[in-house]
């Protein structure tokens, strides 16, 4: 039997990444008020200048210039920024402005602590649904450049540093023995049977896990596949909406091709990533989802890989908060959803909770 190890931004997040999508806003937010300590400050200090880039409208006057300078020089992420904004408030001749382009980022910026990856691309979903046909050409230009910046963002990360001491936290997950029912004992145990094949699927646009595993065990003689389902940073990435069945989708199909520029169906054919998953799943496997949430954003391609016949059996790993508590029940929530009214199905699949497979946070 194979082993597919479906790979989320968990995993970045659990190698110290700072690729949360709260990390993203900080970073372009940041360097849009770079901008206005490049401009030449006027000689009155209520006098307001202001700077824009693609995706906001920066301004400040030469009193402010230090709360500026302080945002830099102290790295203040978006709630600090807004924090220390509304101290300096009281003073009449403070002044400083952030706003968004376009109602979706402004939308973007109110779910700054609370959203994932998955959940931006959901509300992108809802946010197209609702648009009106005179919209969709200016909010497909604005979510572009969005995707830009999100590739200008995640080059600027430094991976450099990491090495064989990291995946070495990880080893016994992704090649680890098949598990097996014991039946008699009524527990899931190692098997003596190692996968023939481990197929990464990436879901993440990142170098880290390609940088880790050139590390690869010796032990581990079979073969190793990376598919960067989603692309890299190096290419084009494919940022967007991927669930073609839900009904909102049929609406949009007969408003015209505006409409899809960014379901992630209509970009998967542009590489050969998609077909080498099909072929793959043509043999037996088993499914590890790490760091994934499962949501609905990738519906259709999670239920060709976990409603093949061929998937024998999906394991779970789960991020452990300090207090114990940890998302497991979540993911499983969001796979029983892929599975629509085939829950007995899902149900044979699955394999339970087991102690040992909460994601190690370097």
């Amino acid at each position: 039997m194979n082993r597919i190890i479906l790979i989320g931004n968990g995993f970045d997040r659990a190698i110290q990444m700072p690729t949360r999508y709260s990390d993203f806003l900080d970073w372009v937010i940041r360097k849009s008020i770079k901008l206005l300590l490049k401009k030449d400050l006027p000689q009155n200090n209520r006098e307001v200048f202001h700077i824009e880039t693609s995706l906001f409208q920066v301004s400040t006057n030469k009193a402010s210039i230090n709360f500026v300078q302080k945002v830099i020089d102290e790295d203040l992420n978006f709630k600090e920024i807004n924090e220390e904004r509304v101290k300096l408030s009281t003073q009449t001749i403070f002044h400083f402005n952030l706003r968004a382009k376009h109602s979706f980022l402004e939308l973007l910026l109110t779910f700054y602590t609370t959203n994932r990856w998955v959940d931006i691309e959901d509300l992108y979903f809802k946010f197209l649904s609702n648009i009106k046909a005179d919209g969709i050409i200016e909010f497909n230009k604005h979510f572009n450049y969005l995707k830009e910046e999100l590739k200008l963002f995640l080059r600027s990360i430094d991976y450099e540093h990491l090495d064989s001491n990291i995946l070495n936290k990880y080893r016994r997950h992704f090649f680890g023995s098949i598990l097996e029912y014991n039946n008699k004992m009524k527990y899931w145990e190692d098997s003596v049977e190692n996968p023939e094949w481990y197929y990464f699927v990436n879901f993440n646009y990142t170098p880290f896990l390609s940088r880790l595993l050139e590390y690869s065990p010796d032990t581990v003689e079979n073969e190793i596949t990376i598919n960067p389902i989603h692309g890299e940073i190096s290419r084009d990435i494919i940022f967007g909406y991927g669930n073609e069945t839900a009904e909102e989708y049929l609406k949009l199909e007969t408003l015209g091709d505006e409409f899809l520029e960014n379901i992630k169906s209509t970009h998967y054919f542009s590489g050969t990533y998609y077909k080498d998953l099909e072929v793959f799943i043509n043999e037996p496997y088993e499914v590890y989802v790490y760091g994934l949430s499962c949501g609905p954003s990738d519906d259709v391609l999670l239920k060709t890989i976990l409603q093949k016949t061929n998937c024998k059996q999906i394991r779970i790993f789960y991020r452990k908060k300090e207090d114990g508590a940890n998302n497991y029940r979540n993911t499983l929530m969001n796979i029983s959803r892929v599975f629509g009214k085939e829950k007995e199905e899902m149900r044979s699949k699955m394999i339970s909770m087991q102690e040992t497979d909460f994601i190690p946070q370097t």
